[in-house]
């Protein structure tokens, strides 16, 4: 191993210095011969190793066996720090590419990840089970987590169809005029992103020129939501887009919601969304209940609402939408818009949105 880390510190001395150069090539050799597994040229490695130990043998002798023990220690340790760490940015540039983020575990601690409300599903993290005494377990979850990453890489790589992912009784912003392409956007009501996502979207004109729908998806962990709140506005949601289709008439009730919830604030000057992730159920609920009767639903449709809520038809939506983002999209990022043959995660800024339209 000394010959392979003296190869990595003579090509950065030879980039500053000709006088370097000249071992270069015998530092190569020595690097290529163990790459191939032969035996590393003794000469140069004992040059090596001598050039480091002979300051040591005129002062203290006795300590030149242990020092050439510790030198060849350092060397195995240097090379294997350079492995680990090369595995390290390969992977986190895969998951970069893939999912918008170079932890699957926790997207949003990616400094270089797009703004988002990450979906962090899967096992727990490597040194989070070496931690907790697995080191098979973990060995197991790390590879097993690059074999999904790389399996999903030819997905990234197709054109992508918005309508292929949408909801049979699909709603759209503002309505679905004919000519425009379809865009859809994979949300959770109590991400900030999805509030400034629809916010980019009404500045950008992007509604005018697409017809936007959505897939609701409460972020959720071990059967907790991230957003206390977020399956209950899913349910009503969900609910409303189901009414609307029995009746036959699509009155746009799910958009007036989120619109209030992403774009607007009560007469606290508090934004709904956040009023509505740190609401208790039942007051949330009233909440939801009185947008649909400012929307124009009447007390009879808001009570059919409610009831639908709770109803299997809902809840089989709802399941069906998380295995559609889980398993068909496989995205980790909230929000994910899907559009113009791309799927972007994260949060999409004005500039592009504007550019899309």
């Amino acid at each position: 191993m000394l010959c392979i880390v003296a190869f990595a510190v003579v090509l950065v001395l030879s980039a500053v210095s000709a006088k370097y150069r000249k071992l270069l090539g015998r530092a190569w050799g020595c690097v290529w011969r163990k790459a191939t597994f032969r035996p590393c040229d003794s000469s140069f490695r004992d040059d090596v190793k001598s050039s480091l130990l002979a300051p040591l043998a005129v002062r203290a002798p006795g300590l030149v066996r242990p020092a050439s023990i510790a030198i060849e220690v350092v060397a195995w340790l240097m090379v294997l720090s350079f492995v680990v760490s090369l595995y390290i940015v390969g992977r986190s540039g895969l998951n970069l590419y893939v999912y918008g983020t170079c932890d699957k575990q926790d997207g949003q601690s990616c400094s270089l990840a797009a703004e988002m409300c990450s979906i962090d599903t899967g096992p727990i993290g490597f040194w989070e089970s070496i931690g907790q005494g697995d080191v098979l377990g973990a060995f197991g979850n790390e590879f097993a987590s690059l074999g999904e990453t790389i399996a999903a890489v030819p997905s990234r790589l197709r054109a992508w169809d918005a309508t292929e992912f949408a909801a049979a009784d699909a709603s759209y912003l503002g309505g679905f005029t004919a000519g425009r392409p379809v865009a859809l956007e994979i949300l959770d009501p109590g991400c900030r992103f999805c509030a400034q996502l629809f916010r980019n979207m009404v500045e950008s004109g992007f509604d005018r020129t697409h017809n936007v729908t959505y897939l609701v998806y409460p972020i959720s962990s071990d059967g907790t939501p991230r957003f206390a709140n977020s399956p209950l506005v899913a349910n009503y949601l969900t609910a409303i887009r189901a009414f609307d289709a029995a009746a036959g008439s699509p009155r746009g009730g799910d958009w007036f919601v989120l619109e209030k919830l992403f774009t607007q604030e009560n007469a606290d000057g508090l934004e709904w969304q956040v009023w509505m992730n740190n609401a208790s159920a039942a007051d949330a609920e009233a909440q939801l209940q009185a947008w649909l009767t400012e929307a124009g639903y009447d007390d009879t449709a808001v009570a059919r609402v409610a009831e639908l809520t709770t109803s299997d038809t809902v809840a089989a939506t709802l399941a069906h939408t998380r295995e559609v983002v889980e398993n068909d999209v496989q995205t980790r990022a909230i929000p994910s818009l899907i559009t113009d043959g791309r799927l972007h995660s994260g949060l999409v800024d004005v500039a592009t949105l504007r550019d899309a339209g």
